[in-house]
């Protein structure tokens, strides 16, 4: 147990003063980006393979070479738990944006951070911010940026995949972008929900090849297919 709260404290303020230093020196690459968030969202993968390579978290990638270098995409993962961003900004080797609670954003400096680099809120509690959600999605695709999804909506508390929310790839149908599944497995242990506890574990990550939406006949097997392709990689 005093392992663990040691591991956790070096982690926040690990994070923290990153945090603070990236941002800083962030700011002056600012004036030389044609793209207001994008070097906020580089310097957001640098600080997450930071963050995981000194906190101890040993990810172990496998299928990169699934992922299209030049088109947009939606990023389709399972959610085990609170690192799992962390690990996925550390490990893919593109640009993408996704969803955050709408209660981060009242962070100071991080809050700021978070609209800089391009993440939208989101809030669970109303049927219509589901609506905006998908319509964000849409316009960010057509930007040509990708966006990170968690069909689950929400991360496991037992640590197997869940259920896959109807809706939850609907943009990928509008938008005709191509799915990339992402399966994370052991995450769940390393901070599982309602803890703050923070404990190095180690990680795998897989990624399938694409999925495409052709048609809205065919949209229901297809959310079938991207989570039994997850399941088959965890």
């Amino acid at each position: 147990m005093l392992q663990r709260i040691f591991h956790s404290v070096f982690f926040y303020l690990l994070t923290v003063v990153s945090f603070l230093v990236g941002t800083t020196i962030t700011l002056f690459f600012v004036p030389f980006s044609r793209s207001s968030h994008k070097p906020f969202q580089i310097a957001g993968h640098i600080w997450a393979r930071f963050l995981t390579f000194f906190s101890g978290v040993k990810v172990q990638v496998s299928g990169l070479e699934n992922i299209p270098r030049d088109k947009a995409l939606i990023l389709a993962s399972n959610h085990q738990g609170a690192a799992d961003i962390l690990i996925l900004l550390a490990c893919l080797p593109i640009n993408f944006r996704f969803a955050i609670k709408k209660e981060l954003f009242k962070i100071p400096i991080f809050g700021w951070y978070l609209k800089k680099a391009g993440y939208f809120s989101i809030d669970r509690k109303l049927v219509l911010s589901a609506y905006r959600t998908v319509e964000a999605v849409i316009e960010i695709i057509k930007a040509g940026e990708s966006v990170l999804i968690f069909p689950e909506g929400t991360r496991t508390k037992t640590g197997e995949l869940g259920r896959f929310k109807r809706g939850s790839l609907l943009a990928a149908l509008k938008s005709r972008a191509p799915i990339i599944p992402i399966a994370i497995s052991g995450s769940f242990n390393i901070m599982k929900k309602g803890s703050w506890l923070f404990h190095p574990c180690p990680v795998k990550l897989s990624v399938g090849k694409p999925i495409e939406i052709k048609s809205e006949a065919d949209y229901d097997n297809k959310i079938a297919e991207v989570r039994e392709t997850i399941a088959r990689m965890l």
